[in-house]
């Protein structure tokens, strides 16, 4: 097995948290996640904290990060699932998190930002790291929004790529979908039409 690289301490001038449960987490993604989630999730951390310097908000940089790198985690696990991806990583992460030395009430609320971010409607009654993580994977995802990080948008893509992740992610959509018909991932591919929305995408013109 390759050795995990070291965190990065910024990206695109992000800083990014340089505690033990952070480094674990990075640590984890790299040997659990695919390539294409693992720049995905790092992408969404980069847009959420973007986010909030273009709305003002004070956030929790650990919670974001620790979200951002697991909200995806269920889909990777789809045919171990018995649950939506997102409601199933995010029992998972609670549980990595506590073994990891996050305080119970923060891996709570990593947990509650990760079923949410597949969930409309997320106010900041919600929590601001939820809507964060929320609209950086709407950013990510369908390039909502895309205006609010042009200053970093350039050095965050060079870092990590896009490459293949629209292909890989819709077709983990569509096989969460097709196992669980009742869940977000039908929501979004069948009634928002999700495939047509990234199609139309800003990233599209980026490429």
């Amino acid at each position: 097995m390759s050795a995990v690289p070291s965190p990065p301490t910024r990206i695109g001038g992000i800083a990014v948290p340089r505690d033990e449960v952070s480094a674990a987490t990075w640590a984890w993604a790299n040997r659990s996640l695919p390539r294409y989630l693992l720049a995905h999730s790092v992408r969404a951390y980069c847009w959420g904290a973007g986010i909030a310097a273009a709305e003002g908000w004070r956030f929790d940089r650990r919670i974001l990060w620790t979200a951002s790198l697991f909200h995806d985690n269920g889909l990777r696990r789809l045919g171990r699932n018995t649950m939506c991806f997102e409601v199933e990583g995010a029992e998972l992460a609670q549980r990595l998190l506590e073994r990891m030395g996050m305080p119970a009430d923060e891996a709570d609320r990593v947990a509650i930002a990760i079923i949410l971010h597949m969930q409309p409607g997320v106010t900041l009654d919600d929590g601001v790291e939820a809507v964060l993580l929320d609209r950086a994977t709407g950013l990510d995802v369908r390039g909502a929004e895309f205006e609010l990080v042009d200053d970093v948008r350039e050095e965050v893509v060079r870092a990590y790529p896009r490459d293949a992740f629209d292909r890989h992610f819709l077709d983990a959509i569509g096989r969460e979908a097709a196992l669980r018909p009742n869940c977000q991932s039908a929501r979004l591919l069948n009634e928002t039409g999700l495939a047509s929305w990234m199609a139309r995408s800003p990233w599209r013109s980026e490429r």
